[in-house]
């Protein structure tokens, strides 16, 4: 691989990387990820928010799983993460010279959150390049102050709450910069408050179904916060900052072993100082305010929450590195972050296939999906001349199975009836259900006790074996069914 920053070979050699993270992980994975599945079956209802989130993210998912197949969700990921990459490279652009901002984006490959996570697509990995954007368009909107870069930038603002609502931790630390700085004499004009207005005309039909759903999600986020403050209280904010460094020790590493000095002066040379100023306070306050937050208020802060936040880690690094050093070192910093690749590449290769067996346990991505999903069919069709219309049961075992099934039935999660306002009593009675539980297992479904007494439905009950795929030598997964077929359909 040449390491001139602009070679023909490294554009190819990222193109591979990816191609890589996408092909690896679908031929040599069992199953899906953890949230892959769920996104799925929400992304499906094209509903305008889910009980745990708002819904972009999940129709993005969904559209990606419907044009490109089973493979799609692993093409969506690495998507992602090469926009972020291509933003960041863009952003960079306008704050120091294209070889720094080329070593600056590339350099968050080196950073833990851009590489094994992203094997699972979901709303965390979703807001990498939503905040890139972001911090993007709203540089371009303060600096050059024309309208379209206000309009895009409430565009962007409404698109991201509807990724995940954490992006108004950046959204708030945009609003603080601004009043912060001289850059407070905007608000005087229409220009930002016009961006206000389409941002929460934006997200405003994602507003009305939190008022009409009781505001699921945020129950849920409290309750999930909630508990990790009972577990750790105040100082579960210095475990969430331990984490976010810990993530950024790839990075490190290479410029611990290319030698590459850094300084801790204004980068003056390279950039404006109210440049570097805006870098230092997007990069890095946002984490801060969330720690803080943690720390005074007691949050729970789950580590993942930062994914999103590190995406201007590399152009603050590589704004550290002295001219003459930068100069010097470029080579050896892209060979070291190649290097870095291509080590968690088969890190990520050789756990996917081989995981299972290591560990002598199954991983989410370990459990035989396929077969599952077609052992579900086939039953089904034995039963039934109609379509499979809707599961329910197990949360994992019916999120495998619907997202094979070729009858891509809907879901109905277990727990509170609300959590899936798409499924009501009258169409199970019409269509009927399939539910399925592992047999050391029996969920709590509001939907089927209801259905034993209806009499245009006939009830039938089995249990199936299913050998694991990596771990043949395993006891087979065992997994009960109940079928309820409509007279109508029962073959």
């Amino acid at each position: 691989m040449s390491c001139r920053p602009f070679s023909v070979r490294l554009p190819l050699w990222l193109i591979l990387y990816f191609i890589l993270w996408t092909v690896l992980p679908f031929v040599l994975s069992a199953s899906y990820p953890l949230d892959v599945p769920e996104g799925i079956y929400w992304g499906r209802e094209w509903q305008w928010g889910y009980y745990k989130h708002p819904p972009l993210s999940s129709w993005i998912l969904y559209s990606f799983y419907h044009i490109f197949g089973h493979i799609g969700p692993y093409i969506l990921s690495q998507c992602t993460i090469a926009l972020s990459l291509w933003l960041a490279y863009l952003f960079g652009r306008r704050l120091m010279s294209p070889s720094r901002a080329f070593v600056g984006a590339l350099f968050l490959l080196a950073i833990f959150y851009y590489t094994w996570p992203s094997l699972e697509f979901n709303h965390n990995i979703a807001q990498m390049p939503v905040w890139l954007g972001l911090v993007y368009v709203f540089y371009l909107a303060i600096r050059e102050n024309r309208w379209r870069y206000w309009l895009l930038f409430g565009l962007l603002a409404g698109a991201g709450m509807l990724v995940k609502y954490t992006v108004a931790v950046l959204i708030i630390t945009m609003v603080l910069y601004s009043l912060c700085t001289p850059y407070r004499r905007l608000w005087l004009t229409a220009k930002p408050w016009l961006a206000i207005l389409i941002a929460l005309l934006v997200f405003a039909p994602n507003v009305y179904w939190l008022m009409q759903h009781n505001w699921l999600p945020l129950t849920y986020a409290s309750a999930r916060s909630a508990e990790d403050a009972s577990r750790n209280g105040h100082l579960a904010a210095f475990g969430y900052l331990g984490t976010q460094i810990i993530n950024h020790l790839p990075l490190l590493l290479i410029l611990l072993f290319t030698r590459t000095r850094l300084s801790l002066r204004t980068p003056v040379q390279i950039m404006y100082r109210s440049d570097w100023h805006f870098l230092l306070w997007m990069g890095l306050a946002p984490t801060s305010i969330l720690a803080c937050a943690g720390l005074i208020f007691g949050l729970g802060l789950r580590d993942m929450w930062g994914m999103p936040m590190w995406g201007l880690s590399g152009l603050i690094i590589v704004a550290l590195i002295p001219e003459q050093v930068f100069t010097n070192k470029i080579d050896s910093l892209l060979k070291g972050t190649g290097i870095w690749a291509l080590i968690v590449t088969i890190l990520m290769a050789t756990y996917v296939e081989f995981g299972a067996r290591i560990r002598h346990k199954p991983s989410r991505m370990d459990w035989p999906q396929v077969a599952l999903a077609t052992q579900a069919d086939k039953q089904w069709q034995m039963l039934s001349s109609c379509k499979l219309d809707s599961m329910t049961g197990s949360d994992w075992v019916v999120l495998l199975v619907a997202s094979y099934s070729k009858f891509a039935p809907s879901v109905m999660v277990s727990g509170d009836a609300a959590y899936s306002p798409w499924m009501s009593d009258n169409r199970l009675q019409q269509h009927g259900t399939l539910a399925l539980w592992p047999a050391n297992e029996r969920p709590q479904v509001p939907w089927l006790q209801p259905l034993a007494h209806q009499p245009d439905l006939i009830m039938k009950r089995g249990e199936w074996t299913i050998a694991w795929n990596k771990l043949p030598d395993r006891e087979p997964l065992k997994v009960v069914w109940q079928a309820y077929i409509p007279k109508k359909c029962l073959k």
